[in-house]
């Protein structure tokens, strides 16, 4: 079966906005790369992959500033998929259940507030499906190369730049298809400003992996969160040869408090209530990989803190009774420097009057 099951979740969104006429401008997210007729900027990608037996469905909302009018997504995947609209509301839930616990701490600085700093040939292309989805047009088609796929995609007005089409080749070669998503605008002259629409795709896997290698050919960093719903807490592997791998943000169960509060959450949660969620920015050029997701050993609940710092004087400063002593001693200070100089006053004027 070519492992199947890591093809499964390997490509489950490698994500590849496509242009639909012209040239277009050419981006990346984490999950793939980004065409559109304008730039796409502060392009932030967060992701829910939901693990269910041998069912994977990938969640993704990709959020950025742009005037684009047209866009599309190319998504290899290793098996037909189901695509479907998504509420993007979950995203927002989904911040809040996993949110880092703040703590509050002091740190004395001196006089001027100056502390330390804070911390080919013979090639062919089948379709499978051809359907409308909202404001999507998809396509699930098959080829034998990248040179096949590429030449379909022009004849449907895609335009998919050679470095992308060759980071498909693999993908191609291991017998996935390709998921072609145009997207079109439900009013004239409106905008992805903001963001593209969120949208969820499933599929059967085995070995749960989230597609990041097509990132390799993004201009900029890549930013990531990425959650993963299941039976158990799950480990994600680094995609960069070097840097940072992603980092682990929150985990824990849901509660049933937690899906009362949350309604989107609470439509699609099912019965797999463990949540892990991880942070991550990438570096293209550290990409070789795809994020591979294991379960770990164990379910050991953990929220990430962030610390609030706040300066304030330093110098031993005095406590209430002292600051009281002390303004007492000013103010005794004050009136017999007072009196002695009315008396000094007094005594001249008594001379002067003598006189």
């Amino acid at each position: 079966m070519r492992n199947i099951v890591a093809k499964l979740m390997t490509l489950s969104l490698v994500a590849a906005a496509v242009l639909l006429a012209g040239p277009g401008v050419a981006g990346a997210c984490a999950c793939g790369a980004v065409l559109a007729d304008q730039r796409l900027q502060s392009v932030q990608e967060t992701a829910l992959v939901q693990l269910s037996g041998d069912t994977e469905a990938i969640t993704l909302n990709l959020s950025a500033q742009t005037d684009a009018t047209r866009a599309a997504f190319l998504m290899p995947v290793p098996a037909r998929a189901k695509f479907e609209l998504a509420d993007a509301a979950v995203f927002a839930e989904l911040d809040d259940v996993s949110r880092p616990r703040v703590e509050q701490r002091e740190v004395e600085i001196d006089g001027d507030g100056s502390g330390g700093a804070a911390p080919g040939a013979g090639a062919q292309v089948t379709v499978t499906d051809h359907t409308e989805v909202g404001p999507f047009e998809v396509a699930q088609l098959t080829g034998t190369d990248s040179g096949a796929v590429t030449d379909w995609l022009g004849d449907k007005d895609f335009e998919l730049p050679p470095d992308l089409a060759d980071a498909l080749t693999p993908y191609l070669a291991d017998g996935w298809l390709v998921v072609a998503v145009r997207l079109t605008p439900e009013q004239a002259g409106q905008t992805f400003d903001g963001g593209l629409p969120s949208m969820r795709l499933t599929f059967r896997t085995g070995e749960p992996v989230y597609p990041m290698r097509l990132s390799a050919t993004a201009d900029y960093a890549q930013p990531l969160r990425l959650y993963v719903l299941a039976d158990h807490k799950m480990t994600a592997g680094n995609p960069a040869a070097e840097g940072t791998g992603p980092q682990l943000t929150f985990a824990g169960r849901l509660r049933e408090a937690d899906l009362e509060k949350n309604e989107a959450l609470a439509k699609i949660a099912g019965e797999q209530r463990f949540l892990t969620r991880y942070d991550a920015n990438f570096e293209p050029a550290n990409i070789t990989d795809d994020i591979h997701l294991t379960k770990a050993p164990a379910d050991d609940p953990y929220r990430s803190v962030v610390v609030q710092t706040n300066y304030v004087s330093g110098g031993g400063g005095l406590d209430t009774g002292d600051e009281v002593t002390l303004w007492l001693a000013i103010t005794a200070g004050i009136v017999v420097l007072g009196g002695g100089a009315f008396l000094l006053w007094r005594l001249r004027r008594t001379r002067t009057t003598s006189s």
